[in-house]
């Protein structure tokens, strides 16, 4: 009896109490660069300890190309009081799910690679309830792809020359998310 009253009692220990903790951050952005402006969506689930939080993303990308990043995040909050500032840095693979309107040669072989992905930012949490926070941020992104397509020369006395030509896209991006945490 004296087992199953110590059991009860711990198993009542305050949320904030616990070390680790779920949570899942769920986030729209806007997409700042130098070919324009676009939206993103991304969601991320992980686990808490302390000030520390650590992840896995996904998301829709939509700046100039359409693609699907898998990422992890890494996030430390700063500060005692229950509004934080909270810096983040997100690393991961952009998957291309690119559209026939967004390629640039409309071949049947225009071919996209996944590529490098990157955000980096500062933020500030708004505590909405007890377990709930509203996140603002803003950070500097980074994605990479390639495009391969096939192309034809001809020369007036030989026959055609089929070559395959590579374009590598950098694209820099400044981003601001708004965000749900529970």
């Amino acid at each position: 009896m004296l087992i199953g009253i110590v059991s009860i009692s711990s198993a009542q220990q305050k949320a904030s109490d616990r070390i680790w903790q779920f949570h899942s951050i769920n986030n729209l952005g806007l997409l700042e660069g130098q070919t324009g402006s676009s939206f993103m969506i991304q969601t991320i689930n992980g686990i808490q300890n302390r000030s520390w939080f650590v992840g896995a993303g996904v998301g829709l990308d939509f700046y100039r190309y359409r693609t699907i990043p898998l990422f992890i995040d890494i996030r430390k909050d700063f500060g005692q009081s229950v509004n934080k500032i909270f810096v983040y840095a997100d690393l991961g693979t952009n998957f291309s799910w690119v559209t026939d309107n967004e390629k640039e040669h409309y071949l049947t072989e225009d071919k996209f690679g996944n590529g490098f992905y990157s955000d980096l930012g500062l933020g500030y949490k708004v505590r909405t309830g007890k377990n709930n926070s509203l996140l603002l941020s803003l950070g500097y992104s980074f994605k990479k792809l390639t495009e391969t397509y096939r192309s034809q020369v001809y020369y007036p006395d030989l026959p055609p020359n089929e070559q395959f030509d590579r374009i590598s896209y950098s694209l820099n991006r400044l981003s601001i998310k708004i965000g749900w945490q529970f």
